[in-house]
Formats: structure tokens, sequence, C-alpha cells
């Protein structure tokens, strides 16, 4: 038997519209589906999300009929000269996660972050987490030179608790390509992986990626578990060590002057990969928070 969301999901067509202060039970409704996607004992106030919407924040609701499918928070921010978007929180419902709700949410916050003058575009989500990735780099077009150690701290909402919190710091520009075209050649990889017991799999560290290496490649590959959270269910002593390797292999690629601008799955096996090619390559402008 269907359960009521997959119900609705086949009879509804989805609407996608601004949460503005004139409809204050949309505010509430986007509490609500806060505290079911991430199981907070605690949603952002009510009196927050309404002084967001009143001063160049971005608040977008999926509604499947009178029913909250969908929530995208984001708010202004600025460093030094440049203002650009924060966008915040992403969520959709249970039971309406496969049909392409978070690239139309996206997207339709673009065009309305272009209306309000916005030419960049920020958030911060967790490199191991596979489905992110896909849509913030493979469909969105978003890249990422910044590693953030233990962002938020000690989380212990459902999707977060029992890692610590390292996030990607993404930079989204509306003026440039959706998708940024990769240089081709030579690839090396950055992390490798095995499998061992239970169909588990564990990262394996490959040699040192010296100046000399990385000067003869044009893209390096980082793999991350495809399902993070299984692992974390079945073993998360091992999904600590996915966060600590792929952390250092990132970090130090980084600092080396490479970014990421590609993700791609690998079907068949239980693991996909980032790809990373030298920043100046992108020909994009530097985001605010990497100037010196």
């Amino acid at each position: 038997m269907s359960s009521e969301s997959e119900q609705l999901n086949q009879d509804c067509t989805i609407e996608l519209r601004p949460i503005t202060p004139n409809r204050l039970q949309d505010f509430l409704a986007m509490q609500e589906l806060e505290q079911l996607v991430w199981q907070m004992p605690h949603s952002v106030p009510l009196h927050q999300l309404v002084t967001v919407a009143k001063n160049g924040g971005i608040l977008l609701g999926a509604f499947a009929g009178s029913l909250m499918v969908g929530l995208l928070y984001s708010f202004p921010g600025y460093l030094g000269r440049q203002v650009y978007l924060c966008s915040h929180m992403l969520g959709i419902r249970e039971g309406w996660r496969k049909c392409g709700l978070g690239k139309k949410l996206k997207l339709a916050q673009a065009e309305a972050a272009k209306a309000l003058g916005y030419s960049l575009v920020t958030w911060t989500y967790d490199p191991l987490e596979s489905v992110n990735a896909n849509l913030n780099i493979s469909k969105l077009g978003a890249v990422c030179s910044t590693y953030i150690v233990n962002c938020y701290g000690e989380m212990n909402d459902s999707l977060n608790q029992g890692l610590p919190s390292d996030r990607f710091q993404v930079a989204w520009w509306l003026n440039q390509p959706p998708a940024p075209r990769l240089p081709q050649g030579l690839a090396c990889e950055a992390v490798c992986w095995q499998l061992r017991e239970q169909g588990l799999i564990e990262p394996v560290e490959t040699a040192e990626l010296t100046a000399d290496i990385l000067a003869k490649v044009v893209q390096v590959t980082v793999v991350v578990p495809a399902d993070i959270q299984a692992m974390k269910i079945i073993n998360n002593d091992l999904a600590k060590t996915w966060r600590l390797v792929t952390r250092q292999a990132f970090v130090a690629l980084f600092a080396a002057g490479w970014a990421v601008a590609g993700f791609r799955r690998l079907p068949g096996i239980p693991v996909n990969e980032y790809i990373l090619v030298r920043l100046e390559q992108l020909g994009l402008t530097q985001p605010p928070w990497e100037k010196d």
C-alpha cells in the first residue's frame, strides 16, 4: 500500500511559491517541515523567518495542494564589498526526494536572487553526502575550494550526529555558465578504496601527491561512499575514517590551488567520486571568503 506522501506524489502538481509575510501559515508549515527533515527539537523562530523575508532573503516552498513538501531558506550575507546570498536550508519531505524538487527549488532561488541583484550564492554541505554532491556540483554547477573542519561543532540531529561536521563551502556564480567545462587529460587518484568484511568499503590513501605529480595531471579524483548514512548505522568508526582521510585529501588539494568542479556517480560500485581541477583553469571569480 502506498503511503500518503507517495500517493500525493503521484496525484498532485507541485507549485513553487515564495514564503511571504502576508501568509504566516506558510512560515508555520516551514517550521513543521524543518523539524520533520532534521528531527531537531527547535526550528528557526517565526520572527526570524519573517524578518529575513522582509530584508532581502529568499524563502521558497514547494506545495502539493496545501501540503508543503519542500523548503528553501536563504538570507543576505556580505564580506568586504561583496554582497551574496547565503543558502542555509534545503529540505524535502520523505516520499518526495527523488522527483527533482531540490534542483527545482535551487533554480527558482537563482531566478529570484538575480531579480534582487545577487550574482553569488553560497552554502555549506557535508562532502560525504553523495546525494547533496550530485545536486550541488553535478546538476547545479557550483564549485568548491573551501573546506571547513568541524564547521558547526558537534551536531545531534538525525542526519549529522556521529561525525565531525566538516563542510564544503560552495560558490554558485549566477552570471557564469551552469556547469564549467572541465579540462581533459591525465588524472590521478587522491583516495582509493577497497572492500572489507560485511561488504563495507574502506579508504586507501595513495602515494603522496607531490608538486611534481600534480604538475603532470589535469584532474585529481577523490572517492566517497555512495551512502554514508547507511555506513554510519553499520560501522560509525569506519565512517569517521572516511571523514578523516577525505578531509586530509581535500584540505591539501585546496591549499595547492585545486577545486572541486565535478562529481560523478559510479554505477555498480559503492563509491562515487569528486573531480578536481586547477582553480585557475575554471576562469571563475574568486569568492570573497578566499581572498587575502
